[in-house]
């Protein structure tokens, strides 16, 4: 699934490469044949070099081939680099290939800033002349001009690091890449603006800390990004190829609206924030997929949420750990993890550690799902771990859960102040749950229709539409979750 805006113009422009540029491949005598003619880079940030993509030259005579040259048509001027058969240069003469034989061309580009908001093509070829013959393979890249946040301040325990400036604003006008954590400082504030792109490298992403502020503006309609800096199709569904978004204690209002968060470690983690009646985050139209470990991690905090979809995930699609004060609208928790033997629930709510020895309580004030979804590919996909010396107060209301009645210690459903008007183990038949897509997939799901209209009226200013901005309810009744069909 392609997510990012400039998508369609890209892949029209390749269209364009596959079909009125593409070149016949010569095999008459003495020529060569080549394993494509067109070497295309994914999309990268100017600056940054690319990863390095391969060819291989053919030799399909009997007899020895001898190469006169092989060149980059751009010269000293190309902005690409190339590597034939180990050797690196512009230029070679007098290259022989075996009959029957092959050798390997390794190229990678490195592209200047262009100034422009969208990816800009930077073409070149490498020219070959056989006994005569000329023939080329093209090079085509898309160059993106970015805002790097690079580490100035490396003797930190968590890694490398930069404090932005105090009260900054992310805009959509170019991508932020991150190399390290960002880090909003105390009595600061970072605003991320709607169709802003925020890409972070390995190891990387953004802390808020004590006494700072993270607001994001995205909408259903123009999301904030949040994802790897590979922009490589293979890294297109790659998880854990980047850190977190951080809310360290004591940071304040935070809140994210209508955002994709992607193919990370943990997409957000709310740390050590004592419940109180503000909320240390509230999340409204946002999805959180694909990530390594778990999609939404809280550590004793407040949060409210509406019109979310907490994903696939390597551990938990939501833990809610250390008690807490939580208050879920319309969200959807689904997990379907498909790259490794998942053995943890989609949604854990917890109220107690041990360390070294002694076990700590906290209290769970309250966990309140009102038409919410957990399901996916376990028998059970909730997770009740509870230290019943303390508070741990939840209530499920008009939801549709995957709960195993079979287990050996079965969850215990029986309190109506606890589970109400439950659907349990109907598949809730979602689109492509495997790849995220958690959207009804027709009208004969048990969710379509089965909300609470009085769950809705909560907050029709936030849920009187879904996740991707669709009128709720379209029928008599809204759907449960974060999706409403439209028909």
């Amino acid at each position: 699934m392609k997510i990012l805006r400039w998508a369609a113009p890209v892949l029209f422009i390749l269209a364009l490469f596959n079909t009125s540029c593409k070149k016949d491949i010569l095999n008459t005598d003495g020529a060569l044949t080549f394993s494509t003619d067109t070497v295309i880079f994914d999309t990268i940030f100017t600056t940054i070099g690319s990863a390095t993509r391969q060819f291989k030259i053919y030799n399909p005579s009997s007899d020895e081939i001898n190469i006169s040259s092989i060149m980059l048509a751009g010269g000293q001027q190309s902005k690409y680099r190339m590597n034939v058969d180990g050797v690196a240069g512009i230029s070679f003469s007098n290259i022989s290939i075996p009959a029957k034989d092959s050798l390997f061309v390794f190229v990678d580009v490195t592209l200047d800033p262009n100034n422009l908001a969208q990816p800009a093509i930077v073409a070149d070829s490498i020219v070959f002349n056989t006994n005569g013959v000329i023939q080329d393979v093209d090079l085509v890249a898309f160059g993106w001009d970015a805002d790097f946040t690079y580490p100035n301040v490396f003797d930190n325990p968590i890694g490398p690091y930069r404090f932005l400036d105090c009260n900054v604003t992310w805009t959509s006008a170019e991508p932020h890449v991150i190399y390290g954590w960002a880090v909003v400082p105390e009595g600061c504030t970072l605003t991320i603006e709607a169709g802003a792109r925020v890409y972070s490298h390995k190891g990387s992403g953004i802390i808020v800390d004590e006494g700072g502020t993270l607001i994001v503006n995205g909408t259903p309609q123009n999301q904030v990004i949040f994802a790897s800096d590979r922009l490589d199709d293979f890294y297109e569904d790659q998880a854990g190829e980047w850190n977190t978004i951080w809310l360290y204690a004591g940071s304040l209002n935070n809140e994210i609206h209508g955002a994709l968060i992607k193919n990370g470690n943990i997409g957000v983690r709310v740390d050590s924030l004592a419940a109180n009646s503000n909320p240390n985050l509230i999340m409204t139209n946002t999805i959180i997929e694909n990530m390594a470990g778990i999609s939404l991690l809280s550590i004793e905090a407040t949060i409210e949420a509406y019109n979310c979809v907490f994903g696939n995930a390597g551990q938990y699609s939501a833990a809610l750990t250390r008690g807490g004060a939580y208050d879920f609208y319309h969200c959807t928790f689904g997990n379907y993890w498909v790259n490794g033997n998942r053995q943890t629930p989609a949604l854990l709510l917890n109220n107690w550690i041990e360390a070294d020895g002694t076990v700590y309580t906290y209290d769970l004030q309250r966990a309140y799902f009102g038409n919410c979804i957990v399901y996916g590919n376990n028998q059970t996909e909730l997770g009740l771990d509870e230290d019943i010396s303390t508070p741990f107060n939840f209530k499920f209301d008009n939801c549709l859960m995957r709960i195993n009645f079979n287990d050996d210690i079965p969850i215990d459903v029986s309190n109506g102040s606890e589970f109400a008007a439950i659907i349990y183990n109907e598949d809730p038949l979602f689109v492509n749950p495997s790849e995220n897509n958690f959207a009804l997939d027709s009208s004969i799901s048990p969710a379509f229709d089965a909300g609470s209209i009085s769950i809705t009226n909560f907050d029709l200013g936030i849920l009187g539409s879904d996740v991707i901005g669709n009128s709720r309810p379209f029928g008599s009744n809204p759907d449960i979750g974060a999706y409403e069909r439209q028909e």
